[in-house]
């Protein structure tokens, strides 16, 4: 799908593993790629024009909404897509309001991402029909999930986190089927 020659790509992910594997693709398939890992990086990178950003909603601690307003302020024709393992309509709204052409949830292709970055802005009625719907369990297990991997395992500190006794975290951990 590489259109011309070697444009250029900012990627901006936090997952070193994932950043990497966005990096080799896109310099394969020809793209000048840079990367960030949260916006303190972001802010240091100097590139004297941008035709193409791909930004992970959640960097760290940092918003990837935050980067979308920033790069659409330095580079106003870049296209962006932000990408995520928590989509929601608001935050695919909240991410084209800023500038953002395309939201795509994880996992994904390549390919999609690819064509993600190339194609013309689709309405937010097309975003919606690409969200994954999922249910408030669904997001509150991948919410405790995230908390206790900060807290590396420990419930009476991801309980603190959440600000809820220890026990009832461990009785919301109890309903949720082990995944496999």
């Amino acid at each position: 799908m590489n259109l011309r020659p070697n444009p250029s790509l900012l990627i901006v992910e936090d997952d070193l593993k994932l950043r990497k594997t966005i990096e080799l693709e896109f310099q394969d398939r020809g793209y000048e790629v840079h990367s960030a890992s949260c916006l303190r990086d972001l802010y240091t990178i100097s590139l004297e024009s941008l035709r193409f950003a791909v930004v992970d909603l959640r960097i760290g601690v940092d918003n990837g909404l935050t980067a979308v307003e920033y790069i659409k302020s330095k580079f106003p024709l870049c296209r962006i897509v932000m990408i995520t393992g928590y989509g929601s309509i608001a935050t695919a709204v909240a991410a084209m309001k800023l500038g953002a052409s395309n939201y795509l949830t994880k996992p994904f292709d390549i390919s999609t991402l690819e064509q993600h970055l190339w194609i013309d802005q689709v309405g937010i009625e097309e975003v919606n029909a690409h969200i994954q719907r999922e249910s408030l369990d669904h997001h509150e297990r991948e919410y405790i999930e995230h908390v206790l991997v900060k807290c590396e395992g420990n419930i009476s500190r991801a309980a603190k986190w959440l600000n809820i006794h220890r026990q009832s975290l461990q009785r919301k951990l109890k309903k949720y089927p082990p995944r496999a």
